[in-house]
């Protein structure tokens, strides 16, 4: 008994130790807590997105990936910025059964509680658009973005049309082949968008910051 008494005090002391020696170590990769979001350029989210799995991104994987298209090796694995498709999901299951059915306000989530996502109502960049001036959103391949014209042609998801006025929404669809990315989020409502990109500094214009999200997907063969 003595031993085990003796055993149990040895193993609680270590990890009392550990706990004063390294207060501030956390082993969470990522933490979407509603806080005020990072803003970035659709370039730079796209390309920093698909790093969060490569060696000295946020999870510290040994994937590596190609800088042009932003493929890698991973069949497993596949972190990238959402495009419009993804988060016209995400709206709509927030306005259904399994979501929060009346308006998603900024702080609060897609189903009313804390297994939704956090959304903030402040101008929200999704990998989509008519941008023939960039560099990155050109060159990505076709699964790391929606390719639009400015004639919209619905896409599996997007909740463009179907959603237009839910929620009090505002919609200015993509209005220049150079320039125009695409703003969700934009103007009060979960389903507002907005596609003004021209270089007279409209908020669309891709070269402007703003907030983003990861979409994580897991699973063989990817």
């Amino acid at each position: 008994m003595k031993n085990k008494t003796k055993t149990f005090l040895t193993i609680f002391l270590i990890i009392l130790a550990t706990m004063i020696i390294m207060p501030n170590v956390s082993n969470a990769a990522l933490q979407a807590n509603g806080g005020t979001p990072a803003t970035k350029t659709i370039d730079q989210w796209m390309l920093q997105i698909r790093q969060m799995q490569s060696a000295g991104g946020t999870l510290g994987l040994t994937d590596t990936i190609n800088e042009t298209g932003l493929k890698s090796e991973n069949t497993n694995l596949d972190i990238h910025m959402e495009k419009n498709t993804e988060f016209g999901a995400m709206a709509i299951l927030s306005a259904s059964s399994y979501g929060k059915p009346d308006k998603v306000n900024t702080g609060e989530t897609t189903t009313g509680n804390k297994t939704g996502v956090v959304i903030n109502l402040n101008k929200e960049w999704v990998a989509a658009g008519t941008i023939s001036s960039t560099t990155t959103y050109r060159q990505a391949v076709g699964r790391y973005k929606n390719a639009y014209t400015t004639t919209y042609t619905a896409k599996v998801g997007d909740a463009i049309n179907e959603t237009n006025g839910w929620h009090g929404s505002s919609a200015f669809w993509l209005a220049n082949d150079n320039y125009s990315g695409l703003l969700r989020s934009y103007s009060g409502s979960l389903f507002s968008y907005y596609g003004l990109g021209s270089n007279l500094g409209y908020d669309a214009h891709y070269t402007r910051p703003w907030a983003s999200r990861a979409c994580v997907v897991v699973g063989s063969g990817l």
